[in-house]
């Protein structure tokens, strides 16, 4: 596709200009400069602004005129009306495309400044992501273009965030966690680039294995059905939509402009095309944490074990609603799980509670488990600090021969080292047995939904 091609040569511009660079970091243009910066930006950067001639240490120039080396894009921080006019000089220079991290478009009634700017922009064949976007994130070309913050935690994620706000929150969580993205861009008014062209384009993206999207509006109801369908064939998609009450939809609005349209309806929509529908950020995020680590899964059906008969209860609760299915053990099984030398209190059948904090229970548990092929996926409830977690969870699942999903409720310091080092290691860890839960029959139901269309 034309547009995907021309959003990957902004993502991967190797020279960018940046009006409106300032020396002063309370401000947006000194914000993001020093962002770009900070995320390892390795092609040009030509900072531009007429009142200096250096800003934070790089030569600036008074215009885009000035710049005496090749333009591959433009990140633009100015006032609105000077906007349509650093465009128009951009892509004279040759530039491609435009990230516009500039307010005071639409959302500020000012209609009449975003039809001047798409009216210079589609002159020039130039494309324009915003205006009124906090920017966007590139991991590959190292392109942090964003306010903040310096997000360089690599990752299997990409999101699409109609909220700055949004859009760092879920990048934040990532990297805190060690999950990481593979991108991230914010909406804002979609001018020009609409969510369904990101969609495109990360469908196709060999760095991401997951696409999470907030919206609150869209731009095209059939174009966007048409891309997300597409992109669920190839790659798990998950997807919160704002404005689920009336209150909500008002605010949606106010926000950008624009209508929210009935969320029922296109909650409906969305999954009959294949993505999983989150009801909330947490849900969005362990959705994504889930599905880029275990779209392959092949059934239903999943074996706990846990130190814990109280997690393993709310993980029970659980299950049912999010589609899960709980087989009892054959009594063969339950047999060989009684010659392992366990805890004699531990409960041997299906959920496990082993009683017991030595990760060398577990492996022999799961090992046991996995040899009679009677489950799908493993889900540890770790809701104690249990010996050398990291080491015998990272070892135990290249020993297994189904995927495994952990969830790490005790240990302090312990537990956020371990929960960081399993999932760079590419296994899910989730923050309660429930959440868990939820995100492996978020997990599933993909996993069922494409092989129906693959």
């Amino acid at each position: 596709m034309k547009t995907v091609q021309e959003i990957d040569s902004i993502f991967n511009a190797r020279s960018i200009a940046v009006v409106g660079a300032s020396n002063d970091l309370s401000k947006f243009g000194g914000m993001t400069l020093q962002t770009i910066l900070g995320g390892g930006y390795s092609g040009h950067i030509y900072p531009v602004n007429p009142k200096v001639d250096q800003v934070q240490g790089l030569k600036a120039y008074p215009s885009i005129k000035d710049i005496p080396g090749r333009l591959d894009a433009v990140i633009v921080i100015v006032l609105a009306h000077f906007v349509s006019g650093v465009v128009a000089q951009a892509a004279e220079k040759g530039a491609k495309g435009a990230i516009i991290l500039s307010a005071g478009f639409r959302e500020a009634g000012r209609v009449d400044l975003e039809e001047e700017l798409l009216s210079v922009a589609r002159k020039h064949a130039f494309r324009l992501l915003g205006p009124n976007i906090q920017g966007i994130n590139y991991l590959k070309n190292k392109l942090c273009a964003m306010f903040f913050p310096v997000i360089d935690t690599k990752g299997p994620m990409a999101v699409i965030s109609q909220s700055g706000s949004i859009t760092t929150v879920l990048c934040e969580w990532a990297a805190d966690e060690g999950f990481g993205i593979s991108a991230a861009v914010n909406l804002g008014n979609q001018l020009d680039l609409c969510e369904s062209d990101y969609i495109d384009f990360f469908a196709q993206d060999d760095s991401t294995k997951v696409i999470a999207i907030y919206l609150e509006s869209i731009k095209d109801g059939g174009r966007f059905a048409e891309s997300l369908k597409r992109a669920c064939a190839k790659k798990p998609v998950v997807l919160l939509k704002a404005g689920r009450t009336e209150g909500g939809a008002r605010a949606a609005a106010s926000h950008t402009g624009s209508l929210a349209g009935n969320h029922r309806i296109f909650s409906t929509l969305c999954r009959q095309c294949g993505a999983a529908v989150a009801w909330d950020l947490e849900t969005l995020f362990d959705y994504a944490k889930a599905l880029s680590t275990l779209a392959d899964v092949k059934g239903r059906k999943v074996a706990f074990i846990s130190t814990s008969g109280g997690a393993n209860s709310i993980a029970m609760d659980e299950a049912a609603s999010s589609g899960l299915e709980m087989p009892e053990f054959e009594p063969e099984l339950i047999e060989a799980l009684n010659q392992l030398d366990l805890l004699p209190l531990a409960h041997l059948d299906n959920p496990v509670d082993l009683a017991s904090i030595e990760g060398d229970h577990y492996w022999r548990a799961a090992l046991c488990i996995d040899g009679f092929e009677v489950v799908d996926l493993f889900l540890l409830n770790l809701a104690d600090p249990v010996n050398r977690s990291a080491e015998f969870l990272q070892d135990l699942s290249l020993r297994l021969h189904i995927p495994l999903a952990v969830s790490f409720m005790g240990g302090g310091e312990e537990e956020k080292k371990t929960r960081i080092s399993l999932q760079r290691a590419g296994i899910p860890v989730f923050h309660t047995p429930e959440r868990a839960v939820r995100g492996i029959g978020a997990a599933m139901w993909t996993a069922e939904y494409r092989r129906k269309v693959q």
